[in-house]
């Protein structure tokens, strides 16, 4: 296994749990552009997609602009919604201290996850946001890690992405990142964001 030395975390349901705000979002969404309600299984089903994704399956009609600019505009209303992981500032913290250089990767639009990283106080903590805008593809795709990993100046090879889903691990491999799970089902992944520590060490 080759040496990391760098950390890509994905968004939500790692740094931060933002399921049950964009649930209410993507519902109050609906009501605006005067769509039906989307059920929870249905929003479970989708969840960790990006924006295009969301206009094929919930807002027919729109564009995945005007469904962004809504998003932007109304996240935070939701914030009592909004939980950080409780190790991620210490995390970040020692990531940083120690010199191995981290970001985040996400298919949230960038600069609404630049917005959440701002409003959870993590967004001098990491060195890049890169999220699904429209010149890169969403995660199963791994535009967005290829992206980050240039911009730490560490290749794939070398770069632990951490995440929840299988979009996260499919865009791992389609990148050549390593991968490590998130709180998987199955439990042989990382149960909490200290555990990313003892697996990276500072760069010769």
């Amino acid at each position: 296994m080759e040496e990391l030395r760098a950390v890509l975390f994905d968004l939500d349901g790692v740094l931060i749990d933002s399921y049950e705000a964009w649930f209410r979002l993507v519902n109050a969404a609906a009501r605006h552009f005067r769509t039906p309600d989307v059920e929870r299984e249905r929003f479970q089903a989708s969840w960790g997609q990006g924006i295009d994704a969301d206009v094929r399956d919930f807002f027919p009609g729109q564009t995945a602009a005007t469904v962004a600019a809504y998003y932007e505009q109304h996240l935070l209303d939701h914030a009592d919604a909004i939980r950080v992981a409780p190790d991620a500032h210490e995390v970040l913290r020692a990531l940083r201290d120690a010199e191995i250089p981290c970001g985040v990767v996400t298919n949230t639009p960038t600069f609404l996850a630049r917005d959440l990283l701002a409003w959870a106080g993590l967004i001098g903590l990491v060195e890049i946001t890169v999220g699904a805008d429209p010149d890169l593809s969403a995660k199963p795709a791994p535009d967005c890690i290829e992206v980050a990993c240039r911009a730490v100046e560490v290749a794939p090879e070398n770069t632990l992405v951490i995440g929840d889903s299988d979009f996260d691990a499919q865009a791992a491999q389609a990148a050549g990142a390593q991968f490590n799970a998130f709180r998987p089902s199955n439990g042989r992944g990382i149960r909490n964001l200290r555990d990313v520590l003892p697996l990276v060490r500072r760069p010769d």
